[in-house]
């Protein structure tokens, strides 16, 4: 049997050829505050348990940390780089709801150190991130107190380093056996989560379809306009990038 047979479907998206690109791209932005991507997985999480859906044209520029991100000439030299980094960020996008979908235990994607051990507080902070654009939308979760149990390990791993000792979780440095335990906790709570929240992010979605009208886009739209896809970027370096050939 093909080994890509044993594993769960949820697993696919960590073996995407296209992820080393994706964390490297991520890595050069991180000067101007670019999430890296760990931290983008957690705070894709997030996003797809929420019951209000963030658009992509909102949810990029937390990515990028600023605005001004994809405006660096030496990491984005032309429309076409900007493009691909956008393309890479959608495909990560579908893979984590994907992932969901399954129905399969969900694991998040972790980075290794160079001891190889993966610690979990950037997933952590992505997730908390991802959470924070709607956090009304999660007080179910926040002001109930067996269902808040489902965040104390993501809430854990961010308390780890903080620098007042008194916020962190335990007295000593963590173990590896307590971080397994976390991280598997982690994993139960984000697939509880996205279950509890299942019937109001379908709700949701077709109230949007209801009321979203049927619009025509723009003939003719400006290069330095927002693209009318909405990916938040300028049009000129998204689909305006696109050449028909």
């Amino acid at each position: 049997m093909d080994e890509s047979d044993e594993r769960p479907e949820s697993l696919d998206r960590l073996w995407d050829p296209d992820l080393e690109t994706l964390g490297e791209l991520l890595d050069q932005l991180q000067v101007d505050g670019a999430m890296d991507l760990e931290e983008l997985d957690g705070f894709f999480a997030a996003l797809h348990c929420c019951p209000e859906q963030v658009p992509a044209s909102e949810y990029l520029l937390e990515i990028f940390g600023s605005g001004d991100s994809l405006e660096n000439k030496e990491i984005f030299p032309g429309p076409e780089s900007a493009k691909l980094v956008w393309s890479l960020i959608q495909n990560h996008w579908t893979a984590v709801g994907d992932s969901f979908r399954t129905g399969d235990p969900f694991i998040p994607l972790l980075l290794e150190d160079d001891e190889g051990k993966a610690h979990g507080n950037n997933w952590a902070l992505g997730f908390m991130r991802g959470l924070e654009m709607r956090e009304d939308s999660w007080e179910d979760i926040l002001d109930h107190e067996s269902r808040f149990a489902w965040l104390t390990p993501i809430l854990a791993l961010i308390r780890e380093n903080d620098p007042n000792p008194e916020l962190g979780p335990h007295k000593t440095p963590m173990s590896d056996e307590q971080r397994e335990i976390l991280l598997t906790q982690l994993s139960e709570g984000v697939r509880e989560m996205y279950r509890y929240f299942a019937g109001r992010r379908q709700r949701n979605a077709a109230l949007l379809l209801k009321q979203a009208p049927f619009t025509e886009v723009k003939q003719k739209i400006g290069r330095n306009d927002p693209c009318h896809c909405g990916s938040g970027l300028k049009y000129k370096k998204c689909c305006g990038a696109i050449k028909v050939n």
